[in-house]
C-alpha cells in the first residue's frame, strides 16, 4: 500500500473540492479494471483535480519537466506519474504505460498534448490509440466543461466507454491509430456540442 499516495490524497481533497468546485456528472461511466481516461487540458488544474477527485489510484502521462531531479521524480512516481517526453516518446513510457494497463489500472491522458484554451480541438496525439490497440483497454471520455479557475463552479462530465472493434485489436497500424483516434475526437467534440447546446 502507498501510505503516501493516499496520505496526500485525503489532506487534499476537501481544500481542492473548495478551490475548484466542481460538479461531476457520469461517474457510473468509470470502468473497474483497466481503462484509459482521455480528457481535454485546459489548465495545469487539471490533472491534479482528476488524482483529487476520484478515489482510486490510476496511473498519469506526465511532462517529464515535472520529473527533472530525484525528489520531484520520487514523489511524482508514487502519485503515479509516468514522464513523458512530449517532442518523442521514449521506450520507457511506452513500457510503464502498457505494465499500468496490463496490471488493471486506469491510465489517464491529456491526447491533445499540452493546453489549449480552447475547451477541446482537433489534431489529437495518437498515444492514447495506441495503448488501447495494443491491451484492448477501454475509453472512457472526459470533459471539463470550463477552464478551471480558482472558485468558479464547473462540470467535469464522464462519457460512456469506448470499446474497440476487436477486429482492430493489436494491429497499431499507421491506419488503425488514425481511425482510433478520430473516434476519440468525435467523442469528445459531441461531449463538447452536448454542453454548448444546454449552454443555450
Amino acid at each position: 500500500m502507498n501510505i503516501l499516495f493516499w496520505f496526500i490524497k485525503i489532506i487534499t481533497y476537501l481544500p481542492v473540492r473548495i478551490l475548484y468546485p466542481t460538479i461531476i456528472k457520469g461517474k457510473k461511466n468509470f470502468i473497474k479494471g483497466k481503462s484509459i481516461l482521455v480528457g481535454n487540458h485546459q489548465s495545469n488544474a487539471d490533472p491534479i483535480l482528476v488524482f483529487t477527485f476520484f478515489w482510486r489510484k490510476m496511473n498519469y502521462l506526465s511532462k517529464k519537466e515535472l520529473m527533472n531531479n530525484k525528489l520531484t521524480n520520487w514523489f511524482f512516481s508514487k502519485m503515479g506519474c509516468i514522464p513523458v517526453n512530449r517532442q518523442k516518446v521514449d521506450l520507457s513510457t511506452i513500457k510503464l504505460s502498457l505494465k499500468a494497463l496490463k496490471d488493471n489500472k486506469t491510465l489517464v491522458i491529456f491526447p491533445e498534448g499540452g493546453r489549449r484554451e480552447e475547451s477541446f480541438s482537433e489534431d489529437i496525439k495518437n498515444g492514447a490509440s495506441m495503448f488501447a490497440l495494443k491491451t484492448n483497454s477501454p475509453i472512457v471520455p472526459m470533459y471539463f466543461v470550463k477552464k478551471p479557475r480558482l472558485f468558479r463552479f464547473n462540470k467535469l462530465i464522464i462519457g460512456e466507454p469506448i470499446y474497440l472493434d476487436e477486429t482492430l485489436v493489436g494491429d497499431t497500424s499507421k491506419e488503425n491509430l488514425e481511425k482510433v483516434s478520430q473516434i476519440i475526437e468525435h467523442t469528445m467534440l459531441d461531449l463538447k456540442a452536448k454542453y454548448v447546446k444546454h449552454k443555450k
